[in-house]
């Protein structure tokens, strides 16, 4: 990658995040972490999941930093509730409460606001709209082999 696009892309990032700062400043995001958002916006994609199949969904980390997180999202945040599966006693339940989905609405909300105020700095035409979409597929495809989210889907 060449040097002025690398410095661009570090300037554009520096900017979104300040823009999510402002915007964590300023709604509900109670302390949440990247990692606690993930669990929250898988849980909301998939439904109940016991803590297995969240660390095997692609988060790369293992069962028992997962379990950290949801005890503290249950405990803490109360953004999840935990139940005892009645098929095995030793597997935990774990689902989005009411707490949880309104967290992770706040959070797409924001995160689309972000995006759309990007798109409104780079005035996007169809042409480059088009050219971009081929770029991020691109990368969308990579990263999903990198971080071995292909696997992790499969299951």
């Amino acid at each position: 990658m060449g040097h002025d696009l690398e410095l661009a892309i570090n300037k554009i990032s520096f900017r979104m995040r300040l823009l999510r700062a402002m915007q964590e400043d300023n709604a509900y995001t109670d302390g949440l972490t990247e990692r606690d958002i993930m669990i929250l916006d898988l849980l909301n994609e998939r439904g109940k999941m016991t803590v297995s199949e969240i660390s095997s969904a692609g988060l790369n980390v293992s069962d028992s930093t997962i379990s950290v997180n949801v005890s503290k999202l249950w405990r803490e945040k109360q953004m999840v509730s935990k139940t005892i599966s009645p098929e095995n006693q030793r597997t935990t339940i774990v689902e989005l409460t009411d707490k949880g989905r309104k967290a992770v609405e706040t959070y797409r909300r924001q995160h689309a606001e972000r995006f759309k105020t990007l798109f409104q700095a780079i005035n996007v035409t169809d042409d480059e709209q088009g050219v971009l979409m081929q770029v991020l597929s691109r990368a969308i495809q990579y990263f999903d082999e990198y971080l071995g989210l292909n696997r992790a889907n499969k299951k």
